[in-house]
């Protein structure tokens, strides 16, 4: 039994690879990474291998969440053609049901897409296609703070900061490069703020400090080798310096995948944290968030996701 199978092992339903339900694909038509074309190709190509698959298509913020809670139970896989955003937002509905939530699958549309990263997913139709027929299913492990879900990361300080800074017409037209405009331009500011962690009975100060079920970070760049989202468990990062120098140096080593070998930086295991500080900026799953001191844990729901 794989490490997949064993996170499973009471429930070996969702192991099949093969389902009589219907598969649902959602999408946000009027979003800035939208791609109808690749959409309309998967679709088809799913139907002519006989699945059975409807299209829905949002016209509001938060739709996407109450969509994914009131599924009917015949839908046993949700689509989400969308990005990190997109996929927090079902996430936060699915966990909300009172049944057996469907498997969740990804057609990646975002900007840094780090889910389809972290999984390896394929960014085509054709192969997604065959993909959502094989249904092989991994485990999804979910982080919370407060009473809302994340599926990445809950963070605050510098990349908080980041987060909030970005202009949003900049990162429709120039997607990932936006946030590295934004980066560059608040650390030359050097108007950093103390984050203020209490980590399972522990105060470290730092300047920027991340809740992590991922390995991926910002797309492909590694913040952790020590954990990932089919894995149980929370890493905390910290970086306890945001001088632009040692920002470049994270930088780096993020793309290397060594970033803990930098001395200023703390990667532990967590079960609970809080995050304050006067000013800090907090994300989760890389959209803004207001600011709070909601503790930090691993979600007791464990959803089930599509993978290659």
């Amino acid at each position: 039994m794989n490490d997949h199978s064993q996170a499973f092992a009471d429930r070996p339903d969702l192991l099949t690879g093969s389902e009589t339900g219907r598969t649902l694909v959602v999408a946000n038509p009027i979003s800035g990474t939208f791609h109808r074309r690749r959409l309309e190709k998967m679709i088809a190509q799913l139907r002519a291998k006989g699945v059975a698959v409807d299209l829905h298509l949002t016209s509001r913020a938060g739709e996407l969440r109450t969509l994914a809670e009131t599924l009917p139970e015949d839908v046993t896989t949700l689509v989400v053609a969308g990005g990190d955003g997109s996929l927090n937002e079902a996430v936060n509905g699915l966990v909300r049901r009172s049944g057996s939530p469907p498997a969740l699958a990804v057609l990646p549309f975002g900007t840094a897409n780090v889910l389809a990263r972290e999984l390896k997913l394929p960014f085509h139709a054709s192969p997604i296609a065959r993909m959502l027929r094989r249904r092989r299913l991994a485990p999804l492990h979910l982080g919370q703070i407060g009473d809302r879900a994340f599926l990445l990361m809950a963070s605050a300080g510098f990349d908080g900061a980041v987060v909030h800074a970005v202009d949003p017409a900049l990162k429709q037209r120039y997607g990932a490069l936006a946030y590295a405009f934004a980066a560059l331009r608040l650390a030359m500011a050097r108007k950093g703020r103390d984050v203020l962690v209490d980590a399972d009975g522990e105060r470290i100060v730092c300047r920027i400090a991340v809740a992590t079920t991922a390995r991926c970070y910002g797309g492909p760049m590694s913040i952790t080798t020590k954990t990932g989202v089919t894995m149980p468990g929370l890493r905390l990062v910290t970086l306890a310096d945001d001088r632009p120098l040692t920002l470049l140096k994270a930088a780096v080593m993020l793309g290397l995948g060594r970033l803990d070998r930098l001395a200023s930086v703390g990667d532990r295991p967590m079960t609970e944290v809080r995050m304050s500080g006067q000013g800090i900026a907090m994300q989760i799953d890389g959209d803004a968030m207001d600011t709070t001191d909601a503790p930090i844990r691993a979600h007791p729901r464990l959803l089930s996701v599509v993978v290659p």
